[in-house]
């Protein structure tokens, strides 16, 4: 048996596994990350390479090692080019990204990483067993970060098996040339129209329900100290935190360097920024017509969605027998009540998506992810 079990080897899970390894809280022998993919990050290195990010939103401060000005260090030490951005110090993806992979051989990943893909989980005598599609592990404490996107959203009128349509959380490779639509309105859309303005070799438009929202970040920094969670915290009712939630996120929004780059692109005649609805779309073999609320409809070869992950608590094909049988409290909107250390059972805590009704609305971002790592290390 284990002394610790993550369940999750995104952002969220591998903040926690760094935290607990670097309080001695663990070692290589008494942790576990489970996850399906082969490597630490896999998700985000995807997604942030489809993209063609750059530069992260968050500051140099947020990344999973407790150490907060580990990146600045890291940057001096390997003499990054121009290595942040902006008056919030915003990291280069690559500095990111190396530094993480310094940390998980420093602290050997490869000995406590399982890739595998969970399918039930189950309360036990003396602790929990994690059942996956290779094998059954035995745990002390299991920690739930499970992610949120690989559940993309496909609005109504998307047809997601047409060849011709394409979701960023879910295809790898979109048909090259001719016209190409991308529909949404977040920091996803806006750095995707930014990459294939420049590599595209056809017309690119943008297509988007509401007007940009200039923000710096997903949520204002006052959601990280006692300025506006002190309030929440006061909310007994998690019908009223939901709606806190919801206000205090920047959903749909872009940092204001994003919008000077698309806003050139439109000037240099590399990309069409609309802002409309869809209502119907039109399937043919070599294109898909988009008929609009507002304006002329839209011819594309290619359509590409930016347009997030479906609504709902992350792990419920699985989660759902346990919630039952464990009798596991959980919110009108479905989500986990938990207490300050994030436990939602005996020894069943969680991080990410499914902590934010006690972390907040920075729960699903890096920020939040080091919050959580914090408290669940300090049990």
């Amino acid at each position: 048996m284990y002394k610790w079990v993550i369940i999750g080897g995104g952002i969220q899970g591998c903040t926690v596994a760094s935290y607990l390894l670097h309080s001695k809280k663990a070692d290589t022998t008494s942790l576990r990350v489970i996850d399906p993919h082969e490597e630490p990050l896999h998700r985000w290195k995807t997604l942030t390479k489809r993209v063609g990010m750059k530069y992260l939103r968050s500051t140099s401060v947020h990344h999973l090692d407790p150490d907060p000005h580990c990146l600045r260090k890291f940057s001096r030490k390997e003499a990054y080019a121009q290595p942040f951005i902006g008056r919030y110090d915003r990291p280069r993806l690559d500095l990111f990204n190396d530094y993480h992979e310094g940390l998980f051989k420093q602290y050997a990943w490869n000995d406590f990483w399982v890739a595998a893909t969970v399918t039930r989980l189950e309360k036990s005598v003396d602790g929990w067993e994690i059942k996956t599609d290779r094998l059954t592990i035995a745990a002390e404490k299991v920690i739930l970060a499970i992610g949120v996107n690989d559940r993309p959203h496909f609005p109504e009128w998307a047809d997601p098996l047409h060849e011709r349509m394409g979701h960023l959380f879910s295809t790898a490779e979109v048909k090259k040339g001719g016209a190409l639509v991308i529909v949404g309105g977040g920091i996803s859309a806006a750095h995707l129209a930014n990459t294939y303005a420049k590599e595209w070799e056809g017309k690119v438009t943008l297509l988007k329900r509401h007007p940009f929202r200039i923000k710096d970040f997903d949520s204002d920094p006052g959601w990280l100290g006692p300025k506006y969670m002190n309030d929440f915290h006061q909310v007994t009712c998690y019908e009223k935190r939901r709606e806190i939630i919801k206000a205090a996120r920047h959903r749909g929004s872009i940092t204001s360097g994003l919008s000077v780059k698309l806003n050139r692109h439109v000037r240099q005649g590399r990309l069409t920024i609309m802002t409309d609805q869809v209502e119907a779309a039109l399937y043919h073999k070599d294109h898909i017509h988009l008929r609009l609320k507002e304006n002329e409809g839209l011819k594309a070869q290619t359509v590409l969605l930016a347009t997030g992950a479906e609504n709902g608590v992350p792990g419920m094909e699985w989660l759902s027998t346990v919630i039952d049988s464990c009798a596991l409290r959980t919110a009108p909107c479905g989500f986990p009540v938990v207490d300050a250390q994030l436990e939602w059972g005996p020894g069943l805590y969680v991080a990410g998506a499914l902590a934010e009704l006690e972390i907040g609305p920075s729960a699903r971002n890096i920020a939040g992810a080091r919050r959580a790592a914090e408290r669940i290390a300090a049990i």
